[in-house]
């Protein structure tokens, strides 16, 4: 071989190096967009123990909450239950219309000047047999004035005098309703507790029904399977302070009236979860709810569906809702974002 055929050769393999370099980089560049396109997915895992006075709060859970509760309100065939009062300084700031709907109340919260556009439809908590709490409305309060958005808050039928088939009419009713007065992307279905699980319930049955999806789905504490049926539940049992799987059970099997208890629109953790809007979940470790959000969340994984996820150690059932918590108001600046961005 001459000098002259040992340079081009060693020049050509050069090239062909440099080619396959470059075509090695572009798919491998082309294969992690479309990873970040695919997983969108946020993982936050609070970092700071429980401040002094959850600890209070739970130590004072575990003297004060009524015991059995639930059965108690379950034993009267007819228990209707009251939503709390609006406080009446919202009045002076705010804007507030009460509508019926099928005859209950609905009500709209939003700032006086500068709103947003954005639409809340906010389910409120209660195990499907109370009704809105004073807590439901301060945190109302606190997201309407960090994001100037507009709270829709319906007083949505309660068992045991009606069941989860009420109570999705009654939503799509009102959901039909903010269609013709907002665009669906401008829609975020919230919800805490029980009506955790009725908002995702309810996105899988617009889904289902055909309906426009609501932008997105944020979800505090959720309810998420009626049946309790988690073995992990009764690991975490001894540490939540307000929550006793057995009363739960009764209490969903009353929402759940002649219906299978374990239908997704009962337990929307039995759902496709596929082709909903965006999930976000806030949870504590310290709630027996932590175990079947923990479920969810492996679920959406192996679906490869995206969801943001929020977990707080130690933290008990719906601290968000206790407004004045460094840990609820940490939890809100989050919610704040997830709403205006």
């Amino acid at each position: 071989m001459t000098f002259g055929q040992y340079i081009y050769l060693k020049e050509r393999n050069l090239y062909f190096f440099k080619m396959l370099s470059i075509l090695f980089l572009f798919a491998f560049s082309s294969f992690a967009v479309a990873q970040t396109e695919k997983d969108t997915s946020s993982i936050y895992i609070h970092q700071y123990a429980p401040s002094i006075e959850v600890r209070i709060v739970k130590i004072a859970a575990k003297i004060l909450l009524p015991k059995n509760s639930i059965l108690r309100k379950l034993g009267n065939d007819r228990f209707v239950s009251e939503a709390a009062p609006i406080p009446k300084h919202f009045y002076s700031e705010f804007d507030i219309h009460i509508m019926q709907v099928n005859n209950r109340n609905v009500y709209s919260i939003s700032p006086k000047v500068k709103k947003s556009g954005k639409y809340v439809l906010f389910l409120h908590g209660g195990a499907y047999i109370n009704n809105i709490f004073r807590q439901h409305w301060n945190f109302a309060s606190q997201i309407i004035r960090k994001t100037n958005c507009t709270f829709i808050i319906p007083d949505y039928p309660l068992a045991p005098a009606s069941t989860y088939e009420t109570a999705l009419a009654f939503l799509d009713a009102i959901y039909r309703y903010l269609l013709s007065q907002a665009d669906a992307k401008d829609i975020i279905l919230m919800g805490d507790s029980a009506g955790g699980g009725l908002a995702l319930a309810f996105a899988e049955k617009l889904k289902n029904d055909g309906m426009p999806q609501a932008d997105q789905i944020i979800l505090i504490s959720p309810w998420l399977d009626v049946t309790m049926s988690n073995p992990d539940i009764r690991e975490i049992q001894e540490k939540d302070v307000s929550l006793k799987a057995d009363n739960l059970i009764m209490a969903g099997k009353a929402w759940a009236g002649k219906s299978d208890p374990g239908i997704y629109l009962i337990s929307p953790i039995n759902g496709s979860l596929e082709n909903l809007p965006k999930l976000s979940v806030f949870i504590g470790t310290h709630d027996i709810l932590y175990a079947d959000c923990r479920k969810l969340k492996t679920l959406m994984e192996q679906k490869s569906i995206p969801m943001n996820y929020y977990e707080y150690p130690g933290m008990f059932h719906d601290w968000v809702m206790l407004v004045s918590l460094n840990e609820s108001k940490f939890a809100i600046s989050q919610i704040c974002s997830l709403i205006e961005n």
